[in-house]
């Protein structure tokens, strides 16, 4: 997902001052939900507190929605070296939940009759190892046996001046499987740099172009895209820190500001820029197969897989992989990660709860997955389904960078 950069920043010793006065407030949602109950928010609280802390994040966006209240904070500083605080409408890159984008898309295109589940990627791509074996069903939840290729010396060798997509898939091609097709649970960037590639010939547009048409217009994203240039950010926005040498548990310094590098080489990914408010929206209309047919919809949540990410990423708890989205206590969304910035967004349809975290440094010891599964359990409590308990959720459990 996420692929740490490997570009080695300057660190400082210096810790960051990065706490700030939390805001709680309904109208930064968007709406005139009541606020948690004092002693559901008090916990909230201490949550938030304890994940800035434990982690030396500059800044922590929280947004939790649901019958029960609704609780938006922003943390800290949005900006190291000038201690600008951070704000709730603030755009941040998300990362690889770019994938519940481009997984999207291509399960629209399966319910208009133009892409299979079944299709081989050799159909659309050629040059693909095992290319004639693997399906499009296979790339979407990850069992495809092909390699990362994130880490290829091409494209890291791109990373800060930018990549094309032929680029990408042309050096990504060059690893050897991991696995025969549908044998093992293997996360690859490259399998959904190729599900992009995908969407674009099937449907005839740019992928930037079908995120915006296809998704982001339908929906009233007003802060979302996929860059066709530069990082994507535009003002307001939140820096991210963290370039490769900035531990779990260490503060960042203004030297480690990863803002500026460019969405390019993450493309369908993880290339992806959206906002607190936007991606309510979305995990909310992914959750629910909203743009989907719901013989798609059905098909791609049916018999999800289980996964633990590289590094112990997501905790000791229960997750599982569907077509395009992971799952966990019967909430579904996506995670994301890289230089600068983590995040998860979250959305339960029994619950009617979005709960969204993002941090504005990477690597955290206390991850976005487990950190909104304790947020959840102290909304709900802690019979959820999510195979720990509040307490395991909070624990410093990631120790590297993730893959």
């Amino acid at each position: 997902m996420f692929g740490a950069l490997v570009l080695v920043g300057v660190l400082g010793v210096s810790a960051c001052e990065s706490h700030g006065v939390t805001t709680v407030s309904s109208s930064a949602s968007g709406s005139d939900d009541a606020a948690l109950d004092a002693p559901t928010e008090a916990k909230v609280n201490q949550i938030v507190r304890r994940f800035q802390d434990t982690n030396r994040t500059p800044g922590v966006l929280v947004g939790i929605w649901s019958p029960k209240g609704t609780f938006v904070s922003a943390t800290g500083v949005a900006d190291v070296a000038t201690k600008a605080p951070l704000q709730a409408d603030m755009q941040f890159k998300i990362a690889s939940q770019t994938k519940t984008f481009t997984a999207d898309l291509v399960l629209q295109l399966v319910g208009e009759g133009k892409v299979a589940l079944d299709d081989h990627i050799s159909k659309w791509v050629k040059g693909v190892p095992n290319g004639d074996r693997i399906t499009i069903r296979q790339l979407l939840n990850h069992t495809s046996g092909l390699a990362d290729g994130f880490t290829s010396p091409t494209v890291q060798g791109k990373v800060t001046t930018g990549c094309t997509v032929a680029e990408l898939l042309e050096a990504e091609a060059k690893f050897s499987p991991v696995a025969p097709p549908g044998t093992k649970w293997s996360y690859s960037n490259y399998g959904y740099n190729l599900l992009g590639r995908v969407v674009e010939l099937a449907g005839g547009q740019h992928l930037s172009t079908a995120v915006q048409q296809r998704i982001a217009r339908p929906l009233g994203l007003h802060r979302t895209l996929l860059p066709t240039s530069g990082n994507g950010l535009t003002k307001p926005f939140t820096h991210g820190y963290g370039l490769g040498d900035v531990g779990p548990t260490q503060a960042p310094t203004a030297s480690d500001d990863a803002t500026a590098l460019p969405a390019s080489c993450l493309w369908a990914h993880g290339g992806m820029v959206s906002t607190l408010a936007d991606m309510r929206r979305w995990s909310r209309a992914l959750a629910t197969g909203e743009l989907l047919k719901p013989e798609v919809w059905a098909e791609a949540t049916k018999d999800p897989i289980p996964f633990v990410f590289a590094g112990n990423y997501n905790g000791p708890g229960k997750w599982r992989y569907g077509l395009g989205f992971v799952e966990s206590g019967g909430f579904i969304g996506g995670e994301g990660s890289f230089a600068g910035y983590e995040s998860t967004a979250m959305y339960s349809p029994s619950r009617e709860t979005a709960i969204q975290v993002v941090s504005t440094k990477n690597p955290n010891a206390i991850t976005p997955p487990p950190m909104f599964q304790a947020l959840a359990m102290a909304v709900f409590g802690s019979d959820i389904g999510f195979g720990l308990t509040p307490e395991q959720a909070l624990a410093p459990s990631f120790t590297g960078a993730a893959e």
